[in-house]
């Protein structure tokens, strides 16, 4: 086998050079007067509508429903634009329209001032006259548009607006269907609710007040600036008296698919060593109960009020019991999942039964999180039975993904299980396994198809969850755990697959020393590996990537026809890239190989944006470095070349656009080996946009996995090494023995005299 390689590439950042080209209807697009019409006539009706209603906020909140998924440099940008500022300025939602998947729009919600507004409809009055008396009532990509070599002759003089204010509004006009007041989406009757209103001038105990709304009929808790619990009576006010400031809703008190109906298997004597200086992973489940035998191995902290706990009963500590005795023993416990990893010591933190307030559970998990620095990963088991909206992120979930970006932790979270005695579908994931930078898990059975009760992604229609699959039992085969009332114990869940991921996500942060966005990076490349692409079997929306393998060993070795390797960096410019990484060439002077790369980031997100949930998107490219200097990528992403055009909607399907992992890879049908160009090198490259903003706000840290596979089977890693040492890139080969000794070294008591 060979080993891993981290190696240590010299980046170079370059800003976008690419020109802003003239305002043109895209491909196919056209805008009449009887369209402008119509857009008249719907932003009309929105004037009327905030006109004839009691004066709550002082703007007015708009839906723009576009005729696409529509990238940010094609949004309006003269319609509605108030003085002084951009339309992005001003977006506080996104949602998608109601339609099958795949064939979603955008819909944007911006809010606007009446002036605004009312400039807005004389200048689409003017747009109107102009198409009529300029463009035949109709502007369309041979008429309208302007190249290089095509300038139709059009007199934008005497209509009091700029040429480009003209071409700017047409081409706005060519993207929008209609212009709406926003509405919401009734949930199923709750006990409670978790609703977040849109951003707008007034803070949201201003907004209550003027809305009449006291804690003394309506009881409710604040949580952050946008978003409070509610009883059922509060909402059903709100909704039949203001919907159109509710962005978001959902229940705040849901239960969780807990599975703790296994057959007991025997219930022993067990003794294991004491601990050590094993490294610990964090758990925040239901509690756990110190009876077991490696309770020296946990450290347990009941995390209930003390009304909580007085009605806590025994089987409130079964389930958190059963998920950290895979984390400590589940090797002993199922020999046949035996990972090499040894074992983990545990923070247990016990915060609820089978039921949970979602606000509550996110208060804590903050509290959690702060208060214990020293660990990078969090196992979190628990996922309730409601499942998580198309159009945004859950509460939970989006305030686990603020802590993921904030600070240097990595959450696992399971994948939900299915608990109906009849289903006729497959539903959606429970919060919070939609979020977006932690790594969610499903189970599979031993034959690596999908578990029974298995829960699908995607999220927000396109963003991949669960990330993993691993084993977690099922009705006819369980994995063994220990519960705390029944002994070795039978259990099956992704409750229990969960465990298993994060026991290696720690042995790669803490014993192997990797950062986490690398760590990240090799599960789920391990998971994918050759098979990703061309797999047809598996249903992607359940599994994700793949099943990582058992022994970690898998993870963190290579075939000996394999070059892999880690690369580390920071992006922090337009472009971040290397185009001298000296992939070995075979006698003919060609590159024998197929590749693939995985790379992962952890993004700041917004949940506010609603479906726009990422504020930061990288892109990745690996490949042959060209004649003319630019990457030949082997997934064939043109997205960023100069002159290139990708809509949106293939760009998030091909390419993962806004994705926090992009794995890419190229299998070729024949296996030939690849010509060089010139005698180039090989390169890789990382592209930044930001969602809100022009400029990048701030670094981010990324992390790839790279894998050359040589396609005659000849092992050419030494060769590898030494072209790198030669270039003066720092070169370390990632042994698990000698991490491990520099781990337990690290861990020693040194006492001075």
């Amino acid at each position: 086998m060979n080993p891993l390689l981290q190696v240590k590439l010299r980046f170079v950042n370059e800003r976008n050079t690419q020109q802003g080209s003239a305002k043109n209807l895209r491909a196919n697009a056209s805008t009449s007067d009887d369209k402008v019409y119509e857009l008249i006539e719907s932003l009309r009706a929105v004037k009327r509508f905030y006109t004839d209603s009691p004066k709550v906020i002082k703007n007015m909140l708009i839906d723009v429903n576009y005729n696409d998924i529509i990238a940010k440099s094609n949004r309006i940008q003269a319609l509605l634009k108030p003085i002084g500022k951009t339309t992005n300025d001003i977006i506080v939602g996104a949602r998608f329209s109601a339609a099958e998947a795949g064939a979603e729009n955008h819909i944007i919600t911006y809010y606007v001032d009446p002036e605004t507004v009312d400039r807005t409809i004389n200048e689409l009055e003017i747009i109107r006259k102009f198409i009529r008396d300029c463009l035949n009532g109709k502007a369309t990509t041979s008429n309208f548009n302007e190249t290089r070599t095509n300038r139709p002759e059009i007199n934008y003089e005497g209509y009091g607006l700029s040429k480009q204010k003209i071409r700017n509004i047409i081409v706005d006009c060519s993207v929008v269907e209609s212009f709406n007041v926003p509405g919401i989406d009734i949930p199923f009757e709750q006990e409670s609710y978790l609703i977040t209103f849109y951003k707008t001038e007034l803070p949201i105990n201003s907004l209550l007040e003027k809305l009449n709304v006291d804690s003394i009929h309506y009881r409710y808790t604040f949580y952050g600036d946008d978003t409070i619990s509610a009883t059922k009576e509060l909402f059903q006010y709100l909704s039949e008296n203001v919907p159109y400031l509710i962005s978001m809703v959902s229940s705040d008190l849901s239960k969780l698919t807990l599975n703790d109906i296994g057959v007991e298997q025997k219930h022993p004597t067990i003794v294991i060593p004491d601990p050590g200086n094993e490294p610990t992973i964090g758990v925040i489940d239901t509690l756990f109960n110190e009876s077991v035998y490696f309770s020296k191995w946990v450290e347990n902290n009941d995390y209930l009020n003390p009304i909580e706990m007085t009605f806590a009963q025994n089987s409130d500590r079964e389930h958190g019991t059963e998920v950290t005795s895979i984390i400590v023993d589940g090797p002993r416990l199922n020999p046949w999942l035996d990972d090499g990893c040894g074992r983990f010591k545990v923070r247990h933190f016990g915060v609820c039964d089978d039921k949970i307030s979602v606000s509550q559970l996110v208060r804590k998990i903050k509290e959690i999180v702060s208060k214990n620095p020293d660990i990078h990963v969090w196992n979190l088991s628990l996922g309730t039975e409601d499942e998580v909206s198309k159009n945004f992120i859950s509460f939970d979930a989006a305030v686990i993904d603020e802590l993921t970006f904030q600070r240097n932790v990595i959450f696992v979270i399971s994948g939900t299980n299915d608990n109906r005695s009849i289903r006729n579908e497959t539903i959606r994931v429970g919060s919070p396994a939609d979020s977006l930078n932690s790594i969610v898990v499903n189970s599979v059975r031993r034959n690596d198809l999908p578990a029974t009760y298995s829960r699908k992604g995607n999220v927000l229609s396109f963003f991949n969850k669960p990330d993993v699959s691993y084993y977690g039992g099922d009705h006819d085969e369980r994995i063994i755990v220990y519960s705390p009332t029944r002994g070795e114990v039978g259990e099956f869940g992704t409750s229990f697959a969960a465990p298993w991921i994060s026991r290696k996500l720690c042995y790669l942060i803490d014993i192997m020393g990797l950062p986490r966005e690398l760590a990240k990076a090799l599960i789920i490349d391990s998971a994918a590996g050759w098979e990703y692409k061309k797999s047809t079997y598996k249903k992607k929306d359940l599994i994700g990537y793949g099943i990582v393998p058992i022994n970690i060993k898998k993870v963190l070795e290579t075939p000996n026809d394999e070059i892999r390797f880690l690369v580390y960096g920071v992006s922090e410019s337009y472009k971040t890239a290397n185009y001298a990484i000296p992939v070995p060439k075979d006698e003919d002077n060609n590159y024998p190989y197929i590749a693939r790369a995985t790379m992962c980031y952890f993004p700041k997100c917004s949940r506010s944006q609603g479906v726009d949930y990422p504020n930061r998107e990288l892109s990745l490219k690996f490949g042959r470095v060209k004649s003319d200097g630019r990457i030949e990528d082997i997934n064939d992403n043109i997205q960023d070349d100069i002159g290139a055009y990708v809509d949106e909607r293939a760009s998030r399907r091909e390419f993962r656009k806004w994705e926090n992992t992009k794995f890419i890879s190229k299998i070729f049908k024949k296996n030939r080996p690849l010509k060089s160009y010139d005698e180039r090198l090989w390169g890789l490259s990382v592209v930044s946009k930001e969602r809100l903003s022009t400029k990048m706000q701030g670094s981010l840290n990324f992390a790839a996995v790279v894998t050359l596979k040589e396609i005659k089977g000849i092992n050419r890693i030494q060769d590898f090494i030494t072209a790198c040492s030669l270039r003066g890139y720092i070169v370390n080969q990632l042994d698990i023995n000698t991490q491990v000794e520099v781990y337990n070294t690290s861990q020693e008591e040194i006492i001075f005299e």
